[in-house]
């Protein structure tokens, strides 16, 4: 029953990501107007066009009203976010058999990933990171640390992910002095410093912070080669970091320790 409630409220999530993601960029509000509209033909949508998943494949990835075509995106949000949530829900009842840790660690995972997934898909389309959603994913992984501390009955929790909060803010900054010093051109922006401040928050600081930036580092140089290679991208173009640094952080989440420890096997640091 719990994996099937984590679907559905995944599913759910989802919707909502999708109406954060097309809004918050283009400065529109994601309260009003309350009802979900076209893009395209901006008509109302009804209830039974707003269904996550099954509208898009009902109504066959088009508008009932105007026809025009809906981003593939929707439905690629809305089962991601449903399919992460089922694994964090996993992980969290594999991690503690106390109920109360297990409800902190799962909430906490669970924001984590949606604030992970809507910055991710904005930064993809927009090249941006958007304040509207990296502050408030800050201040609610701070609470939410200060609150399992509490529970914990160990503040040890609450310092140390500052602490990978403050280091992960540090590092992205020097990597994008060092950028700016040696090619001349902008290396990281200013809202991968604040993503990185963020995830350090939700994961704290060792083996989490220089994990996720060599992740981050090795997929972004993977991709940017192939994109190069396919024409798509010049060794100029810019490449948005940010979703490297959330599939680092969400990597880091789930096999964190064994990818660090497989890591320091390889290098014969053990």
């Amino acid at each position: 029953m719990g994996y099937l409630f984590a679907v559905i409220f995944g599913l759910i999530v989802g919707s909502f990501l999708n109406v954060c993601i097309y809004r918050i960029p283009r400065g529109k509000s994601i309260v009003f107007p309350e009802r979900s509209y076209c893009p395209s033909c901006e008509h109302t949508l009804g209830v039974f066009d707003n269904i996550p998943v099954f509208s898009y494949i009902f109504l066959r990835g088009k508008c009932r009203y105007c026809k025009a075509k809906i981003s593939p995106r929707y439905i690629i949000v809305e089962l991601l976010t449903s399919g992460l949530f089922v694994l964090m829900l996993y992980r969290s009842l594999a991690m503690y058999q106390d109920t109360r840790y297990i409800v902190i660690e799962l909430l906490m995972s669970c924001i984590f990933v949606a604030i992970l997934i809507a910055i991710s898909f904005i930064d993809l389309e927009f090249t941006i990171i958007p304040n509207k959603i990296v502050y408030p994913g800050i201040v609610i992984g701070l609470l939410l640390s200060v609150f399992a501390s509490i529970i914990r009955k160990d503040y040890s929790f609450i310092a140390w992910r500052a602490a990978g909060a403050t280091t992960g803010a540090i590092v992205i900054l020097l990597i994008a002095l060092i950028g700016r010093v040696v090619f001349r051109k902008e290396a990281m922006g200013v809202g991968d410093i604040k993503l990185m401040a963020m995830i350090g928050m939700y994961l704290g600081l060792f083996p989490y912070i220089p994990l996720v930036i060599m992740i981050a580092a090795f997929l972004g140089s993977i991709v940017g080669l192939a994109l190069i290679v396919v024409r798509r991208k010049k060794m100029s173009s810019a490449i948005p970091f940010g979703p490297f640094l959330s599939l680092g952080a969400l990597l880091s989440l789930l096999y964190g320790k064994e990818i660090w420890l497989w890591y320091i096997n390889l290098m014969g640091l053990k």
